[in-house]
């Protein structure tokens, strides 16, 4: 089959999707990375965490579609329909990409057999996005490959959108910035968690 065949073929597939997030015309699909909306939809058509089907136009941009049993996983969609796919990284020139090391130091009333995770904008903020590394009870880290020059805002979770961090004032802070700077190294001291007091 031809790969104008191929694209045909799946432009007229459903997709079983779960939105993590949404805006503008930026969707972030769990476990699949972000794509783009068609013309004329909008962000009130997905609500995180809640299953729907899509379907991809001939330019792959997404439209909401009523969920059929028939509907191909999320995993099935194109690469091409995606402005950002996991492991895009890998992908690239290695010679464009350098080590961003993020070190992250939890409060004490953290739960010690919690995961501690990455929420970035590149997905959309999904609140368990990348799992880091364990050091010690308090002490998390994490070593991401950026291409040169590009900057990742992010924010530290437990997993959910209501383990969050929170600073000193119980109030959201800014996102953190991972940089892709050969050895770019961030430190965060989260000061409290959203939900525990």
């Amino acid at each position: 089959m031809t790969h104008a065949l191929l694209l045909a073929a799946a432009a007229a597939s459903l997709f079983r999707i779960v939105p993590l997030g949404c805006s503008g015309d930026r969707l972030a699909v769990a476990g699949a990375g972000v794509l783009r909306l068609a013309d004329g939809v909008s962000c009130a058509a997905f609500v995180p965490g809640r299953a729907i089907a899509i379907a991809l136009d001939g330019d792959n941009r997404a439209t909401p579609q009523k969920l059929t049993a028939d509907a191909l996983p999320a995993a099935k969609i194109p690469r091409a329909a995606f402005l950002l796919a996991p492991g895009a990284e890998q992908d690239a020139d290695e010679s464009q990409l350098v080590s961003s090391t993020i070190d992250v130091f939890v409060p004490p009333r953290t739960p010690p057999g919690d995961d501690v995770y990455l929420s970035t904008e590149r997905s959309g903020w999904s609140p368990s996005e990348i799992r880091m590394d364990r050091v010690d009870a308090r002490h998390f880290r994490l070593t991401l490959k950026l291409h040169r020059g590009a900057r990742l805002a992010f924010r530290v979770t437990r997993g959910s959108y209501g383990t969050t961090e929170r600073d000193a004032s119980r109030a959201l802070p800014p996102a953190h910035v991972a940089t892709g700077e050969p050895d770019a190294h961030v430190v965060v001291n989260v000061p409290a968690w959203a939900d525990i007091d």
